[in-house]
Order: C-alpha cells, then structure tokens, then sequence
C-alpha cells in the first residue's frame, strides 16, 4: 500500500481547528479521496467527534493528551486506521493544550512510521488570542508561542476582527516567531488543501520539551443536562466565568427552543451558539486549571433547577 498522507492540526483552545477540519473533510469528499480522523480530547468526552459525521472512519483519543500520556493509543489507533481502510489521508486533531512537536514525535515511531507521510504540522492561530497572549498566564502564553513556532503552516483567523494595519502588524509578529511557515490570514479557518499542500514538514526543528501535565496543570470535567435551559441564566453564568476556566464547549437545549440543540462555545470571555440540525447529547466539557469541580456542578444543577420552574 501507499503512504498515508498526515495533517496534524493544533493550536490553542478556542482558535478553529474542528471549523478547519470540518472545512478541509468537505473539500476531500470533493476530490474523491478516503480520509480518517483521529480526535484527541484531555476529558471523558469529545464534543466534536458529533460534528464529522459517521461516513468518516473516526478513532477517538480521550482522558489524556498525545503529548503527554497517549503517544502508544495513537501509534495503535494510526495502525489500526492504516489496516482497515484504505486511506488517503489522516487528519489528527490535537487538544488545545498540546504541543505539535510532541505529537509529531508519537507519530514517528518505529512501528508506523513506515506507513505514513507526515505532510504537514498546520497551527490555527486566534489572533486575539495572540494580541492579549501578555496577558495569559506565562505557561499559556509559551504554549501558544510554542505551537506557532513549529507549524509548517500558520492559520491566522478571525482576521474580520482587525484593519489592515493591525494584520500587518500582527503577522510581521507571528513571522518573527516562524519565519519558515506558510502564513494565511483567515476567517472561519477557510484555506483550501492546495494552500496546505504546498508547504511540508521539515525535519531540522526540535521541539522544547513541554507536557500538559508537568506544564499546565489542565484539568476537564464533563456535565451533561438533563433539561432545556434558560438563555438568560446561562449567559449569566458564562459572565461571572472565572480566568481559571479556559474552555467550555458542548450541546445543550434552551428553553426558547427546546426542541432544537445548540451548540455552545465559550474562550476567554466569547460565546458563541450555533444551532445544530440533529440532536446530541447534551454534555458539556469544561477546560481549565484547578478547577472547583464541585462548585461548578453546584452552579450547573442550579441553572437546571430555576429552568425547571
């Protein structure tokens, strides 16, 4: 058999990826191509798994980071893709919180290796994100200058959000971190394969060693509602979000559409719904550091409770 070609898709929390992945799979039905995806969550449950859709062979990686605690789950997961289908391409999306390099080092073992042709490490930047990164925590911020410095292409999305000169001034910045990269200012992650394709991984960078458990002490937790809730509590909840909770993403229903489920969304003080038009469970994941668990589910079970009167 053919190599398989791999993209491996990072960047930090929040920035894009699943929207590029979702965008890149579209243009690979397309062109006629059979593609895979492994997905890679810190927690016990992956919200966006839901959202690539069942025609796609999908291997899940969850409770625990590539990087860190699951670089033999992947080598697995890889061969056991490379075996039962006939692939062109394998997209891995990383967890927010974790370093490319490390992830590329789980995919070059002995035992896969032979099997694929790593194309390309493509980071999605959030370039507010990257504006306010001083403003991080300093282990946040040198994950995120870390994930730039070693993509072979760079995403800079929601590029709608500037002027010209902050772009300019923005990428003049980025560049200096990775001055090698293929840059593209994006909005909603749109880059065609083409644009991917024309810039392959190089092997001449070495990766700073950087673990999500020695480095960033992330936590997760899942919670999953049992009933429609109501908008305005909800928002109220998402404002009084501590600068400990880095990432909420999941489904829920509302109580001014309870018959529709939505997507929920929320980085660094942005949330955003989107309605889906099938039903999911109604799970959230919760990402951050020291996290009060209990208080947290102590707020959510009294969102549901006001919701049910």
């Amino acid at each position: 058999m053919d190599k398989v070609e791999v993209f491996i898709l990072a960047g930090f929390l929040g920035s894009g990826k699943t929207t590029l992945l979702q965008n890149l799979l579209i243009e690979e039905r397309e062109l006629g191509r059979n593609v895979a995806v492994v997905m890679n969550e810190v927690g016990d449950f992956s919200v966006d798994t839901n959202l690539i859709g069942d025609k796609t062979p999908l291997k899940e990686l969850l409770k625990g980071c590539i990087c860190c605690t699951m670089k033999d789950e992947l080598e697995i997961q890889l061969l056991s893709l490379y075996q039962e289908h006939k692939l062109d391409v394998i997209y891995i999306e990383t967890t927010g919180v974790a370093h490319p390099m490390e992830v590329l080092d789980a995919c070059m073992s002995p035992t896969i290796a032979p099997y694929i042709h790593l194309k390309s490490i493509v980071t999605v930047v959030d370039l507010k994100r990257w504006q306010e990164k001083s403003q991080m925590k300093q282990q946040y911020e040198r994950l995120l200058v870390e994930q730039v410095k070693h993509g072979d292409n760079l995403i800079l999305n929601k590029s709608d959000m500037f002027s010209i000169k902050e772009l300019n001034t923005l990428k003049d910045e980025i560049q200096e971190v990775n001055p090698s990269a293929n840059v593209h200012m994006t909005n909603y992650s749109n880059v065609t394969l083409s644009a991917l394709s024309s810039r392959e991984r190089t092997f001449d960078k070495q990766p700073d060693k950087f673990h999500l458990k020695d480095n960033l002490r992330v936590q997760t937790m899942t919670y999953q509602f049992t009933v429609p809730i109501e908008k305005v509590r909800l928002e109220e909840w998402f404002k009084q979000m501590p600068d400990s909770i880095l990432r909420v993403k999941g489904f829920i229903n509302l109580d001014s559409d309870p018959n529709g489920t939505y997507i929920v969304q929320y980085a660094y003080g942005v949330l955003n719904y989107i309605k889906e038009p099938i039903h999911f469970p109604t799970n959230i994941v919760i990402i951050g550091s020291n996290l009060n668990k209990e208080e947290i589910n102590h707020q959510l079970n009294q969102l549901e409770t006001f919701s049910k009167k």
